[in-house]
């Protein structure tokens, strides 16, 4: 960051947001919903051009970020499908470039965070200010999910549970489509997905659900996940029991107590007794990252139960191992080129995930570039990242443009050669 004080930016912030609000609200109920449906909008910010360039500089981005627009920012409340099939609302973040018309939709997917109000659609100057002025600011219509739990839910986070982690990214776009159209702004079909670190197994997850879908308002033209988690049974959970980093307890518990209710499996069969109760208490939506670590053990196997480390170091099945393999992200076939991004001395999140991921893509036959950013830990592989990530996605928008004005000018000359 700039040696700038942060009150500085936090004016800026304040002077920049609007008071005013769009009240759009439905009367569905779980019974009349459909999945993508708009529940209620409010506006939560807008930023002039400057105000966003003032804001980047300050964050000291490693990589030039050219910001041309405005944004508005908006909290869409939708409705969508929890994991046990039942109809919830959950919330995001909708950002659109000030006075220009979008010409490209970027869905971004957020990484890990125990804190409910810690997500994009309660934006920040880290969370889902920058987010939006980096893509919103280049004329693009941006799109966060808080995921179900976050935000205005107060759910339990599915934590990388991928079908419902799709579910949620899709009916979002499905909300943001809807809810574009009454603002008279064009929705573009070409859909661009990013994501770090808890997001990269998202932007996996969401780009085989689109793809599998091949909806034409949702066309995936390129994906960049940065720092993923893919193959979780075989690479993240043993990588995590070693607990070379001091979030790994703090990891594994998170996804223990998710998949614990989502299969419908006694917690304790897995994490001691001691551990267990605390679990619902210390995710619940209002305790970070450092309270969490400290009631749990530094070294992750000190949680787990004798019987189910004995069980799995002696390759035994365990509903929790099978549960793992569901949700990998990383044995199918991609159509869209992607990027993947990795730093070098990651500890949060092994590099393996990226280099095997990517290069099980190209085995299938995916357009696939792994990118090595560097001797960097897993939030400034991060950092790092994003300005590639824009960079990326301006480039192949601009392929996209060209081969479109070249194929209207074919369309203008044939009528001219069939007159002759």
């Amino acid at each position: 960051m700039k040696n700038i004080p942060l009150s500085l930016a936090l004016l800026a912030m304040t002077l920049a947001g609007c008071a005013r609000t769009v009240d759009i609200r439905t009367d569905l109920t779980p019974e009349t919903c459909v999945p993508g449906t708009v529940h209620k909008v409010e506006r939560v910010g807008c930023y002039s051009a400057v105000t966003l360039r003032a804001m980047l500089w300050i964050s000291d981005l490693p990589g030039k970020v050219t910001i041309k627009h405005g944004v508005r920012l908006y909290r869409v409340e939708y409705w969508t499908t929890n994991y046990d099939g039942q109809p919830t609302v959950a919330s995001g973040l909708v950002a659109l470039p000030k006075k220009a018309a979008p010409d490209a939709v970027v869905e971004c997917l957020h990484g890990t965070t125990t804190l409910r109000n810690a997500t994009p659609s309660k934006p920040t100057l880290l969370e889902g200010v920058s987010v939006s002025a980096i893509f919103a600011g280049a004329g693009y219509l941006l799109v966060m999910p808080d995921y179900i739990g976050y935000g205005t839910s107060h759910e339990m986070h599915p934590y990388l549970h991928a079908k419902t982690t799709a579910d949620t990214s899709i009916d979002l776009l499905k909300a943001a489509h809807a809810f574009s159209g009454t603002l008279g702004v064009t929705w573009p079909t070409s859909l661009y997905l990013t994501g770090y670190s808890q997001g990269g197994h998202a932007t996996a997850a969401t780009q085989r659900a689109l793809e599998a879908m091949n909806d034409p308002r949702f066309q995936v033209v390129a994906s960049a996940p940065s720092s993923g988690t893919y193959n979780l049974a075989d690479l993240i959970f043993p990588f995590a029991l070693e607990g070379k980093s001091s979030a790994h307890s703090l990891y594994l518990a998170f996804m223990v107590r998710a998949y614990s209710a989502i299969y419908q499996q006694p917690i304790e069969s897995v994490i001691k007794e001691e551990y267990a109760v605390l679990l619902p208490v210390l995710y619940d939506g209002e305790h970070d990252g450092g309270p969490i670590m400290e009631a749990l053990p530094r070294n992750p196997r000190d949680m787990f139960q004798k019987t189910f480390l004995d069980d799995y170091d002696n390759g035994r099945p365990t509903w929790l191992l099978t549960a793992l393999r569901e949700n990998e992200t990383y044995q199918w076939t991609p159509k869209a080129p992607m990027h993947v991004y990795y730093g070098e001395s990651d500890t949060d999140v092994s590099p393996k995930e990226s280099i095997e991921a990517a290069a099980e893509w190209t085995k299938r036959g995916a357009n696939v570039q792994l990118i090595n950013l560097g001797d960097f830990n897993h939030e400034g592989a991060i950092f790092q990242s994003v300005p590639l990530i824009r960079k990326w996605f301006d480039e192949v928008r601009a392929q996209q443009k060209a081969g479109e004005k070249a194929a209207q000018g074919l369309k203008t000359l044939r009528p001219a050669y069939a007159a002759r």
